[in-house]
């Protein structure tokens, strides 16, 4: 299979290991002598190479997961906060609307500020409510002030909770900005090993050995590229997911697609995943992946894929989860 992209690697690592397995079964091909390839590298060696990136790409993978279920829990974290200002103010606008804490109860912050910015307001209504709880002086008051049951100190405690999900979500982004970075040193050096492997075998059995005509392609061949799909995608409240829509491809080679998305509102090919792959008569798909929490952002492309190894890519269609978060 060509390489045409990250995914197709495996598959073509798997096609040169089983071509180099028949090699080594012709005669002068033994142990130890060994088809190597620059630097001694052997069979044995790609074979190991192949596995760790397949370990490297499944990895990614599932650290892109560790990181929407992250998101999604520090977004719901940030709801039920902004619901508790919401009732603060409530509170002292019912029981001291003559003190001088009403006028300085924090607003309710924009739910997309940054981290910093959008903590600010809760470290200082947690500091006002520090004061209104010890204050005695409030004629018709009597301390601690509760937003029907719930306390400062609970209140204190969830407010930590949300920082540190902050935290482990930074750290679950550098974990996989680590790992995309080692998963992609990888793939030069499997291509080049790849390379050399198609060059020494033609080197060695010539262009008319059934070996050399046997070798896997890494290149698609010229002119044989497909007509790409037009793709189309909205969310869908009901479903709670997005839809996506797709023109049929005519092409008689049609292998299968390959649905594939990014985070955020432009698609990011070195970041992508496989969201799922699809007969030949597959026009639609519904799915909520890198979409699980409201506002998140993915980035889609369907992908037509030939039996021959080509492809081509869609146009690239930007959902955003437009669930409505529960009132404040």
């Amino acid at each position: 299979m060509p390489l045409n992209g990250i995914g197709s690697y495996l598959t073509t690592m798997d096609e040169i290991s089983a071509h180099w397995a028949a090699v080594l079964l012709a005669p002068g091909h033994t142990p130890p002598n060994d088809l190597k390839l620059q630097g001694g590298f052997t069979r044995a060696m790609f074979v190991t190479l192949r596995t760790d990136l397949s370990t490297a790409i499944t990895g990614l993978e599932d650290l892109e997961n560790a990181r929407e279920l992250l998101v999604a829990t520090r977004d719901q974290k940030k709801t039920a906060l902004m619901q508790r200002i919401n009732q603060f103010r409530g509170m002292l606008r019912g029981l001291l609307p003559d003190s001088i804490y009403l006028d300085a109860a924090p607003l309710v912050p924009s739910f997309g500020l940054s981290e910093t910015k959008f903590l600010a307001p809760f470290d200082d209504m947690a500091s006002l409510w520090g004061r209104i709880d010890a204050d005695t002086t409030i004629a018709g008051f009597t301390p601690p002030l509760l937003l029907a049951g719930y306390t400062r100190a609970t209140f204190v405690t969830d407010l930590a909770d949300l920082r540190s999900t902050y935290s482990a979500l930074t750290q679950a982004e550098n974990d996989q900005d680590l790992s995309r970075k080692k998963r992609d040193a990888m793939l030069p050096i499997a291509r080049e090993r790849m390379i050399q492997y198609r060059e020494l075998v033609i080197a060695i059995f010539g262009p008319d050995s059934p070996f050399t005509q046997s070798l896997p392609s890494l290149t698609s061949a010229p002119g044989s590229t497909p007509e790409p799909v037009v793709l189309t995608g909205s969310w869908n409240a009901p479903l709670h997911q997005a839809v996506l829509n797709w023109t049929p491809s005519t092409n008689p080679d049609l292998q299968d697609y390959e649905v594939r998305n990014s985070a955020g509102s432009t698609y990011d090919e070195a970041n992508s995943v496989i969201v799922a792959t699809l007969p030949p008569l597959s026009i639609t798909l519904q799915t909520a992946a890198g979409l699980l929490s409201p506002a998140m952002t993915a980035t889609f492309k369907v992908i037509v894929k030939l039996h021959s190894g080509n492809h081509a890519s869609s146009n690239p269609v930007s959902i955003t989860n437009l669930t409505t978060p529960p009132p404040l």
